[in-house]
């Protein structure tokens, strides 16, 4: 076996959903399984991903959870340690108590004991590649951790789909920013199926100058079977195309590549114009659509003495953002005042209602040097109007820090505290308010909106993956009511993937823990379309039937007075996958 000239350092960064984990642990299983290489793969989330995948629920405790448990020393480090049976080492760094502090701060804590006890941990000193299964949604210097340190090589995962080039771009400038001897090996597309796709993702490659190593096709089918028999695919069905894949993408990491000089592009604008140059669409798309929503906006608003307020939690490309979007302009016409606020470090929340991404709460206060700096004034001109929605509609961003560098959640957290202090909700006289959250991260400041909603909702399909951290919102929600937070859970919304019987699957799921499922959202072009066109499809589609999905979930929304608390706890990975399972 030939060995390699020294110990490896490999960093998988991607959006939520990306498939982060699944490029990570197939390509760790490709590097021990073609070349005998010594591989260890290290979780980097809170959702403690790879535990989920390998179906090891009880069998391995992510580090910080055995920290708070027992306490981490000599005799207890392998509790957190799995070895499988080609020699992988696997662990996570896990998440701190849901809703309580910062996970980011955590890594480097974890990595701190991992370091301290190595020498228990055994083969440990013969690993030849770390793998980070990062998480990229999260503007975080803790999330930057793996970054630091010499020779260190980041791949990033991206799809042809907007969101997913996007958060590319953003990965691509937390390198740059973090610096140092970083080198950016190439990109992996996870194919979606996207129009063109590999035209965009190509074209993306081109103008970041980065590589794309490899193109790992669609084929839920296979993934699914690889998820039901408990590992991935190059374990669970080696002779697959896919598994094919993966052997070469290890064959092209283990060879190496010159070091780049990544370009990320500077403009959201001129990278959704390059995406957009590649959909067919016309300026008139729609545009009879988006007259007749205008058309029907009442011409009063509601009364109400306080505005109705309202949370949409879920994960990095599960689609809350497209749900708060269409649910808010479903509102208008209901007769509501909306103010929709994003709390995502993407501020992509508001970007179809407002036309296009908007400067953030925190870019301002870090251009004015601090918070203290801002006034009513200046807050007044982070709130943008709506586009199609007669002065009905506003938005604001709360925005995250530059990428890699400081903490999102106290960004959160600071932006939401600035409009509440300078009584801006009262002034625009807002019916409702609604905040879009990322849920991700368990962190202090993505909790901060549970403390003026008292309902959270929480967007889900039926994938195993999407339904495992949907319960550890569930979870971290439940946890502040807990604390005496006024909040309690008021539905799952089921924004459908096309799983086969995947109604039953999410109703039966959240049925065992005592959470209701409001509304199903079947998988529709339509949304696509709308969103390449800056807009949502109750604007320029009101009449289709998904349009009408929509409105059902916004008047269900404003009706609902119900606060849901777990019956249980939440289902583990095995209980999710019986589930799954069941409805094949």
């Amino acid at each position: 076996m030939d060995q390699p000239s020294s110990q490896r350092f490999l960093i998988v960064y991607g959006k939520g959903g990306i498939g982060k984990t699944t490029v990570a642990t197939n390509l760790g299983e490709a590097l021990a399984h073609q070349k005998g290489r010594k591989v260890m793969l290290v979780g980097c989330s809170p959702k403690s991903s790879l535990i989920d995948l390998y179906d090891l629920s009880g069998e391995v405790l992510p580090i910080l959870d055995l920290k708070r448990k027992e306490g981490v020393n000599a005799q207890n480090i392998g509790k957190a340690v799995w070895t499988s049976r080609e020699g992988i080492l696997l662990t996570e760094t896990g998440g701190p108590e849901p809703g309580i502090g910062c996970a980011g701060v955590g890594l480097p804590t974890a990595f701190g004991e991992l370091k301290k006890y190595k020498a228990q941990i055994q083969d440990f000193d013969k690993v030849e590649y770390n793998i980070y299964d990062l998480i990229g949604d999260v503007v975080c210097g803790g999330f930057s951790t793996p970054l630091r340190g010499g020779g260190r090589e980041v791949l990033i995962i991206i799809s042809g789909e907007l969101m997913a080039i996007y958060a590319g771009n953003n990965i691509l400038r937390a390198v740059k920013a973090v610096g140092g001897n970083l080198k950016v090996l190439g990109y992996v597309v996870n194919m979606r199926g996207v129009p063109r796709e590999k035209e965009i993702v190509e074209a993306f490659a081109a103008r970041t100058r980065v590589p794309i190593l490899a193109f790992i096709k669609r084929d839920p089918i296979a993934f699914k079977e690889a998820e039901r028999r408990g590992g991935p695919i190059v374990r669970t069905l080696p002779e697959s195309e896919i598994a094919a894949t993966f052997l070469e993408l290890a064959q092209n990491v283990e060879q190496g590549a010159p070091k780049t000089d990544p370009a990320p592009i500077a403009s959201y604008d001129d990278l959704f114009e390059m995406f957009l140059s590649f959909q067919g669409l016309h300026g008139e798309e729609g545009k009879e659509g988006r007259t007749a929503y205008v058309s029907r906006i009442p011409p009063k608003t509601v009364e109400r003495a306080k505005p109705l307020r309202v949370s949409i939690y879920g994960t990095g490309g599960i689609g809350k953002s497209t749900v708060s979007a269409n649910v808010s302009a479903a509102m208008v016409l209901m007769g509501e005042k909306i103010f929709q606020i994003g709390c995502d470090p993407k501020h992509d929340s508001i970007a179809n209602l407002c036309g296009g991404l908007k400067p953030t709460v925190l870019d301002e206060i870090q251009k004015r040097g601090g918070a203290r700096a801002m006034n009513r004034d200046i807050l007044k001109e982070l709130i943008f109007p709506g586009v199609n929605h007669d002065s009905r509609l506003y938005g604001t961003e709360c925005g995250g820090p530059v990428p890699g560098k400081g903490c999102a959640g106290k960004g959160v957290d600071l932006a939401l505290k600035l409009f509440e202090d300078h009584g801006l909700m009262d002034e625009y006289k807002f019916t409702l308010i609604l905040y879009d959250v990322l849920g991700d991260t368990v962190c202090g400041g993505f909790a901060r909106p549970l403390k003026y909603t008292p309902q959270a909702y929480i967007v889900a399909n039926g994938e195993a993956a999407s339904l495992t951290q949907a319960m550890k919102i569930a979870q971290s929600i439940q946890a502040a009511g807990q604390r005496g937070v006024e909040v309690g859970i008021g539905g799952v919304i089921n924004n459908m993937r096309g799983v086969p019987n995947e109604e039953a699957i999410v109703e039966e799921a959240f049925g065992m823990v005592g959470i209701p499922v409001i509304h199903h959202i079947p998988r529709c072009e339509l949304v696509q379309t709308a969103e390449n066109l800056r807009t949502t499809v109750v604007e320029s589609f009101p009449g289709s039937e998904q349009a009408r999905h929509y409105m059902e979930l916004a008047k269900r929304l404003r009706e609902n007075s119900e606060r849901h608390k777990l019956t249980r706890e939440i289902l583990s990975n095995r209980e999710i996958m019986a589930v799954v399972n069941k409805h094949s």
